[in-house]
């Protein structure tokens, strides 16, 4: 039996559902962006990345704004089995290369990538050595310590940028 798309497990089913109840939450931010996600299809058929390990995010999000267009994938996982040097980590940078090499022929885009980590801040901290700060200039946010803000980081907050 084949479920095509594969059901959204636990960590993608609640950015869904958190990224419902920020857009429900903030109308006036809405007022003037338009919102869509798509979730990518599988390995071999949806969007992926060579330069990055082959690397298939499970989002893409596009913000559209006065005629620009934000488009962010989104990867929603647990990290304590990848490195902080992992091309899907690194992923953020990787694709504001890809941004450089669109410019020429459309300035109005602009990439950005994001994982959303569902194990803790202090897991990571312990198997990494790195401080949050220093895993959030790679675009992680945590899901479960920052459930309050991590949709916020990735929708209006300058990639790259580090709250605390």
């Amino acid at each position: 039996v084949e479920i095509s798309p594969a059901p959204l497990n636990r960590g993608e089913k609640l950015f869904v559902e958190d990224l419902r109840e920020y857009y429900n939450n903030n109308t006036a931010f809405f007022a003037d962006h338009e919102l869509y996600l798509l979730r990518n299809l599988s390995k071999g058929r949806g969007i992926g990345f060579f330069e990055a390990g082959n690397f298939h995010p499970d989002f893409l999000l596009w913000l559209m704004h006065d005629g620009r267009q934000r488009i962010i994938f989104i990867d929603p996982k647990g990290i304590r089995n990848i490195g902080f040097d992992d091309p899907k980590i690194r992923f953020c940078e990787t694709v504001k290369e890809i941004e450089a090499r669109l410019r020429g022929s459309d300035p109005t885009i602009t990439l950005d990538s994001f994982i959303i980590s569902n194990t803790p801040v202090a897991t990571m901290q312990g198997l990494w050595g790195i401080d949050k700060t220093a895993m959030m200039t790679r675009n992680i946010v945590f899901q479960v310590d920052d459930r309050d803000k991590y949709i916020s980081q990735i929708l209006t907050e300058k990639p790259y940028a580090v709250q605390s």
